[in-house]
């Protein structure tokens, strides 16, 4: 007579497999908190590491900037590689990497090292992919979009908790060195989950690494930031800033040619081209302009004193992060909730409407600036917007990726937003440095008004262009 397992013990073996799966994106979400920390942590203490090292408004917007482009070019080899030899494996290399970045940002003794710790913790914006990827390789369907929406919501919360903590940290721990520390001390703590706690992917493409590809990106993109960084010290007429940008551009240009001849490329363009792809790519770089553009100007718009600038509220670390936290939150709500939105009015529409949010915010931010009440509203309503398109991009992203070509998939849109969050920065960077008031150094109230114009218009071509793809791939 043929013997059975008992009832009871299928009905354990069934629930052991989700349970160890809810397990792993847990550790996972916890690793996400952990980069979302980083992010919210630093824009509060910007106008402290300007004061410690003696730098401008203008030049502190580096400190953003440069991360983001180090992110542009090291999140795809990372994906790829992930895709290749194993998605934990380079979990933990981009790990150990921001430990090294950000211990040296912390005890950096000049302004140069502080940039170069920045760059070192580029790979920040690699865990969100190669998460992802783990995450689809171990469940699917609307599981998969949950799991993936719950990662994006700890992201979220976590740039608001790091908001909210950095004021406190500098207080309590006596400064903004032993402030920055705390972040490696997460970072180590997130480096044990990915070592300990995390499994590995199975699924493996057979692919290359385009070397050739992945430096002419490097170097393009280091002559671009170079040469508008010294626009305020040498002016636009210098030879050294127009033959940086110059250079930079044709490097660029002699990129993309390569890129789109090779077979395996570092950043696929044909993808990126294809006609229900690219307005979605361009609909990520406008909203990474505003998303990663603005976290300097605002920071040091609210630190700025009225007496000074007649704008302003002259605000500690700690005022900064309470005056934003509303929209750190309305932004965990946005990518908690994107996911049921989507269900009733679909991705590209749950999207698009996150970007006319962020429109609508910037555009009154323009207008309603002379008060905290004012500036607070306006910003929870961005916040709002932020959330809905950082937790449906990535899923929308995922979900058309092809078997085996997740990591990279997710990393050419990381790539692209990273990208244009950099260069962003960047120029915003140059307008805060080169748009002053009359016989001061600080930057005039026409600069920020100008940057917040140029969020408010790049929310609005993102949900034009959002709604334009969703027709594309119905058709």
């Amino acid at each position: 007579m043929p013997v059975s397992l008992p009832p009871p013990k299928r009905a354990e073996a069934s629930a052991a497999a989700p349970a160890r799966i809810g397990a792993v994106v847990g550790f996972m979400a916890f690793v996400e908190l952990t980069s979302g920390f980083f992010q919210g942590f630093v824009p509060p203490l910007l106008p402290s590491i300007a004061g410690l090292h003696g730098v401008s408004a203008g030049d502190i917007a580096l400190v953003v900037s440069l991360q983001l482009l180090a992110a542009a070019v090291c999140v795809p080899v990372l994906t790829k590689l992930g895709d290749m030899y194993g998605h934990r494996r380079m979990l933990r290399i981009a790990l150990s990497v921001v430990v090294l970045g950000s211990l040296l940002v912390a005890l950096a003794p000049s302004y140069e090292l502080v940039l170069f710790g920045r760059v070192l913790t580029g790979p920040l914006s690699a865990w969100l992919p190669l998460e992802i990827a783990i995450t689809r390789d171990k469940v699917q369907g609307d599981a998969g979009r949950r799991a993936i929406g719950l990662l994006v919501g700890c992201l979220t919360g976590g740039v608001a908790l790091g908001s909210l903590m950095a004021g406190p940290a500098e207080d309590l721990l006596g400064g903004v060195r032993p402030a920055l520390l705390v972040l490696t001390v997460l970072a180590v703590l997130a480096f044990g989950c990915a070592v300990f706690l995390i499994p590995e992917t199975s699924a493996r493409a057979a692919q290359r690494i385009d070397g050739v590809g992945f430096a002419g990106l490097a170097v393009a993109l280091l002559l671009l930031q170079y040469g508008l960084s010294q626009t305020s010290r040498l002016g636009w007429g210098s030879s050294t800033v127009l033959g940086c940008l110059l250079g930079g551009l044709v490097v660029l240009a002699a990129w993309a040619w390569w890129e789109l001849r090779t077979e395996q490329p570092a950043v696929d363009l044909r993808v990126i081209g294809h006609r229900s792809m690219w307005p979605v790519q361009l609909a990520a770089m406008l909203f990474a302009i505003a998303l990663f553009g603005s976290q300097s100007p605002n920071s040091t718009f609210l630190a700025t004193r009225s007496g000074e600038a007649g704008y302003g509220f002259g605000l500690d670390t700690t005022g900064i992060a309470l005056l934003t936290l509303p929209s750190q939150i309305a932004s965990v709500i946005g990518a908690s909730l994107h996911s049921r939105l989507a269900a009733r009015i679909g991705l590209h529409r749950t999207i698009a409407t996150g970007a006319a949010l962020l429109a609508v915010g910037y555009g009154a931010l323009c207008l309603a600036h002379g008060s905290e009440a004012a500036f607070g509203i306006t910003v929870t309503l961005v916040g709002l917007g932020v959330g809905l398109m950082s937790g449906g991009f990535p899923s929308l992203v995922a979900e058309r990726a092809p078997a085996g070509q997740t990591g990279i998939a997710a990393g050419i849109y990381n790539t692209v937003r990273t990208l244009a969050g950099g260069i962003a920065g960047g120029l915003f960077a140059v307008v805060l440095s080169n748009v002053l008031l009359a016989n001061s150094p600080l930057p005039s109230v026409e600069a920020y008004r100008l940057v917040w114009l140029t969020c408010a218009l790049s929310g609005l071509v993102a949900a034009g262009l959002v709604l334009l793809a969703r027709r594309r791939t119905t058709d």
